[in-house]
C-alpha cells in the first residue's frame, strides 16, 4: 500500500512539474512574441507609410520621412495619386496631404516654393 502511495504522489508531482514547465514556457513565448510584435509594429518616428483610397476611388500612397539638410531636418513626402506621383518638401498634416493628393488637378508645392 506504501508503494501505491509512494508512486501516487511522484505521479502528482510529475504531472504538476509538467504542468508548470508548460504553463512558464507559454509565458515566455507569449512575453517573447509581445516583446516582437512591439518591435515590428513600431515605428522610428521618421518616417510613416500612409496609404488608402481617395473619394473617387482612386488609391493614393504617401511616405512621409525626415531629412537633413543644410544641417537641419526637414519633413518630405513622396507621394502617388490622382494628382500624380512626385516628392515634395511640406510640414504639411498627413491628412491634409491625403486630401492634396487626391485632387487630380491639385498643385502639390514646396513649404517655400519661392526659395
Amino acid at each position: 500500500m506504501n508503494k501505491v502511495h509512494a508512486i501516487s504522489d511522484n505521479l502528482n508531482y510529475l504531472m504538476r512539474l509538467l504542468i508548470s514547465i508548460a504553463l512558464l514556457s507559454s509565458a515566455v513565448a507569449w512575453a517573447a512574441k509581445t516583446e516582437r510584435m512591439k518591435t515590428e509594429l513600431g515605428n522610428d518616428e521618421e518616417t510613416f507609410l500612409f496609404t488608402g483610397t481617395c473619394q473617387n476611388g482612386e488609391p493614393y500612397r504617401l511616405f512621409s520621412y525626415q531629412k537633413r539638410t543644410g544641417g537641419l531636418s526637414q519633413s518630405y513626402y513622396d507621394y502617388e495619386g490622382p494628382a500624380g506621383k512626385g516628392s515634395v518638401r511640406s510640414d504639411t498634416y498627413p491628412k491634409v496631404m491625403a486630401v492634396r493628393v487626391c485632387r487630380k488637378l491639385a498643385e502639390i508645392i514646396n513649404a517655400n516654393y519661392w526659395e
